[in-house]
């Protein structure tokens, strides 16, 4: 893990923050990806290993439940007992799901704390917390980082990728997982995702202003605003005070089981995209992906999953992040790589012909103030 340049451990926390627990097992029940969270925070693994047998415990039968068993209920969810060998049990909800690679199958599980036995009422912290998140937002309390990303090819900046921040009175730092998941949970995702939107238009507008140069912004947006009322009109008016044109803004879309090709989604997606917006799908590569899927609505960028850039130069990682490069290539879509970190990384994908590349290795995620100095010293990043 390279670790120069990060000032403290707060530097270590964003850059993990964003990561879930992702575990890949092969049909052997050989785990052969992992992502940091799930071999630092949780399991303490290596790569080409074996899971603890007993570490799953089945509430519902009182017993054992087995690796080889999550390849019965691909495509569900199960509730479990996670038992760490050092650590108080606690529970987990693990998604499984199936995919081929090179005529070879592998399991994907995604790993996820199991609060649903808690009633979500006006006295519960979660409900509280929504409250606090809701009244931050209408006083602008959360902040907004960029992070950029560079084209390779001719040494530029491509765009900005933007990141909520939100740091509270009352429950201090909160990981972006943590609060776009109470959003979700509490309905006001529309509301955060069209907050970032507008800071973030106001800040392009104020660079365009200052004669500084940043081609595009992507902004996150949940599968689940897609849904807000006249999403067209609302972006396109926030657009239009800030002086901007649509081709300036990349949406990206988180790729999950959240996104429904149901025509109220394309329908949106496509008013959008007819107006010159950007679509993206962030975190490509994570068990959902499939190519019927991407026709059913204009994908313009597809983003490699951090998960398999950390994991280069592993042969999965290798024949994952070729498959995505191939696959932008079918739909004539622009593969972005996030997460990159060594110059052995960068240097695999810039071989394989990955040309935009996001990640620690040329900057974490700046304030304005920070990037505005970033960019400056750009120039220096390609003459090490």
């Amino acid at each position: 893990m390279k670790t120069d340049g990060l000032n403290t451990g707060r530097d270590w926390l964003e850059l993990q923050e964003t990561n879930s627990r992702f575990i890949v097992l092969d049909s052997n029940d050989l785990i052969v990806s992992c992502n940091d969270r799930v071999k630092h925070a949780q399991f303490d693994l290596k790569m080409h290993t074996n899971l603890p047998l007993d570490c799953f415990w089945l509430d519902a039968d009182q017993r054992t439940f087995h690796l080889s068993e999550f390849k019965q209920i691909v495509g569900k969810e199960i509730k479990l007992l996670f038992m760490p060998s050092d650590r108080e049990a606690y529970r987990v909800k693990v998604m499984v799901e199936a995919f081929q690679l090179l005529d070879r199958p592998y399991y994907s599980l995604l790993i996820q704390d199991d609060q649903t036995e808690f009633s979500f009422n006006n006295t519960h912290p979660s409900y509280q917390m929504a409250q606090v998140l809701s009244a931050d937002l209408k006083n602008n309390v959360l902040e907004l980082n960029y992070q950029p990303q560079i084209n390779i090819v001719d040494k530029s900046l491509y765009g900005v990728e933007v990141l909520a921040r939100w740091t509270s009175k009352e429950f201090g730092r909160v990981a972006p997982d943590n609060f776009v998941a109470l959003a979700e949970e509490f309905g006001l995702i529309a509301e955060l995702d069209l907050w970032v939107l507008r800071q973030a238009c106001k800040q392009l507008a104020m660079w365009r202003e200052q004669n500084i140069h940043v081609p595009m912004i992507a902004v996150n947006f949940s599968p689940l605003s897609f849904s807000y009322p006249s999403l067209k009109n609302e972006i396109q008016s926030i657009l239009d005070q800030n002086d901007l044109l649509a081709t300036c803004l990349v949406m990206e879309v988180t790729e999950s089981k959240k996104i429904k090709p149901s025509d109220p989604f394309i329908d949106a997606v496509n008013e959008l995209h007819s107006i010159g917006v950007t679509i993206s799908l962030d975190d490509f590569g994570t068990g959902y992906s499939n190519l019927k899927r991407l026709l059913k609505f204009p994908v313009s960028q597809l983003k490699l999953d951090r998960v398999f850039v950390d994991e280069l130069p592993n042969k999965l990682s290798k024949e994952l992040s070729e498959v995505v490069l191939s696959i932008s290539k079918k739909i004539n879509a622009v593969a972005i790589a996030e997460g990159v970190e060594t110059q052995l990384q960068l240097s695999y994908l810039a071989d394989i012909g990955y040309r935009v590349i996001q990640g620690y290795f040329f900057s974490r995620p700046l304030s304005a103030l920070e990037f505005e100095t970033w960019l400056l010293k750009m120039p220096m990043l390609f003459n090490k």
